[in-house]
């Protein structure tokens, strides 16, 4: 898994663990907590192993995977869960900018899918679950280059469930979670009246990654109907 040392990742990993899984994770910036996660999967009795890399440079997600697959003995699931997330009104956006959304929040995934297909090629039931968001499929004004970059990484979930066929490929889409939450008027325009739990959304990533045998190419939306709100 991608991006396993903090948030949503970090509840992956312990999910996936206490299910059987031995886990790889990457983290960059979030050593410590990688540390910490490599501790509780391994007190559950499972292998765990953590590579430091930055989803902004070439190469580092590819010598992730190509690493992670070494130290577990192959690959059965691969999650993308690496993100970057930053207010930026549109007046403010720069190249930078831009290239720091999509260079982490959908290149990143796409090279890590490639690298991960041939390790799971012929692995009953092997899967790739993206970790997309609502953001991909609303407009949000004043984050127009992550809501850019995750409509781009769903477009991506689409092509590559075509390319890699019959490895299953699908994304999740959380709305706003807590932690951290958000604005009471964003709670109050959600139909279910509340924000969701990062364990709500664990539970989507969960059925993709097993349960969802006929699915692929989809969008998993847990954003307790937001989407449907005008």
């Amino acid at each position: 898994m991608t991006g396993g040392g903090r948030g949503l990742g970090r509840a992956i990993a312990h999910a996936l663990a206490e299910r059987g899984a031995d886990v790889a994770l990457s983290y960059n910036e979030s050593a410590r907590g990688a540390e910490e996660v490599q501790a509780a999967l391994r007190a559950l009795g499972r292998r765990a192993f953590a590579f430091r890399a930055d989803a902004r440079q070439p190469g580092q997600m590819a010598a992730f995977v190509e690493a992670a697959a070494a130290a577990l003995g192959g690959l059965d699931l691969l999650v993308n869960n690496v993100g970057v997330f930053r207010r930026t009104p549109v007046g403010e956006i720069t190249e930078d900018v831009l290239d720091e959304a999509f260079d982490v929040n959908a290149k990143a995934a796409v090279l890590a899918a490639q690298a991960a297909a041939p390790h799971l090629r012929g692995r009953p039931g092997a899967a790739i679950v993206n970790v997309a968001s609502l953001g991909g499929l609303m407009a949000w004004p004043h984050h127009v280059a992550y809501s850019a970059s995750k409509a781009a990484l769903i477009a991506a979930t689409r092509g590559l469930a075509a390319a890699l066929a019959p490895i299953r490929v699908n994304a999740v889409a959380p709305g706003v979670l807590e932690p951290p939450g958000g604005p009471a008027a964003v709670r109050d325009k959600t139909p279910l009246g509340r924000f969701g739990s990062h364990a709500e959304a664990v539970e989507a990533v969960l059925f993709l990654a097993g349960a969802a045998t006929f699915t692929t190419g989809e969008v998993l939306r847990v954003d307790g109907g937001r989407a449907l709100a005008t």
